[in-house]
């Protein structure tokens, strides 16, 4: 099963003049680098600078951790998981393979889909992730049942869903049912714009969950750019309290939270810490 879906003043006191230059700064560094939806962006070559098999980074190791005692240990179930996560990444995946039933992922360029379904298909080119298989397979106790952990998340797999339309609300019934789990890495801050563009678009994502559904959040700390091959991309910079208080004014009641600051030297990326929220949902906010 396959889906493609179309989603498509006058400033006079001081808290309005703030906001409207902060504004206006995200504005100019996004005209100055490049940006994931709207620029070229190579997917394999991106996984190929942030994810490789001699040396698993922070930025992966983080979330496999938090994720597999979520998922392993119950505390995060049910049938239904929709993925927004940056590019095509799958080894978020992994561990909730474990839980769900169906897996919805959500992309927003051709690019990205094509080389996610390259791994999943098992066409020649596809980025091989036996080494975050085999790593959430050792969490689990058995490091040499990576095969059939892939074999696993790849049946679970129900739908690859492109959003290439930022103006309409995201979720069409018809072709996505209601979730227990809405799972975001690193994409928030990566296509959202500006602060309101960010809250805006985690209301669209989580539009679908059901009501005490479940929201995991994985968002970079601080950070304005990374690097894929000769060229800076755009990254949204909010603090841990602007993420928290977007997640509760969105509806939700967190229940958890991790945060750990950046230990790693590189001039490839400038996050200052990497958080993870987990959350319920409330109530409906209306987009």
């Amino acid at each position: 099963m396959r889906f493609k879906l179309f989603i498509l003043t006058h400033i006079s006191v001081t808290a309005d003049t703030y906001i409207h230059k902060e504004s206006q700064i995200a504005k100019m560094a996004c005209s100055t680098h490049k940006h994931y939806h709207d620029d070229e962006f190579d997917p394999k070559l991106f996984l190929e600078t942030y994810f490789t098999c001699e040396n698993i980074p922070e930025n992966m190791s983080f979330p496999m951790g938090i994720l597999h005692e979520l998922f392993c240990s119950g505390k995060v179930k049910g049938d239904t998981l929709l993925d927004v996560s940056l590019a095509a990444v799958i080894y978020q995946l992994i561990s909730a393979s474990n839980q769900f039933k169906k897996i919805y992922k959500v992309e927003f360029t051709d690019p990205n889909i094509t080389h996610f379904k390259e791994w999943l298909e098992k066409k020649e080119g596809a980025t091989d992730w036996s080494f975050a298989l085999q790593k959430a397979c050792e969490f689990e106790g058995n490091r040499d049942k990576w095969q059939e952990k892939e074999e696993q998340l790849r049946k679970t797999i129900a739908g690859v869903i492109k959003w290439d339309n930022f103006e309409n609300i995201f979720v069409n019934p018809q072709l996505l049912p209601e979730v227990d789990c809405v799972l975001c890495l690193w994409q928030l801050t990566v296509v959202s714009k500006t602060k309101e563009e960010f809250q805006r678009n985690l209301k669209k994502f989580t539009c679908c969950l059901k009501p005490g559904g479940q929201l995991i959040l994985f968002s970079a700390v601080n950070m304005t750019y990374y690097v894929v091959g000769k060229h800076k991309f755009f990254i949204l910079s909010v603090d841990r309290d602007f993420i928290r208080q977007t997640v509760i004014k969105t509806g939700f009641a967190i229940e958890k939270e991790h945060y750990v600051s950046r230990n790693i030297n590189t001039d490839l990326i400038d996050y200052e810490g990497m958080l993870c929220i987990m959350a319920r949902k409330q109530c409906e906010c209306p987009i």
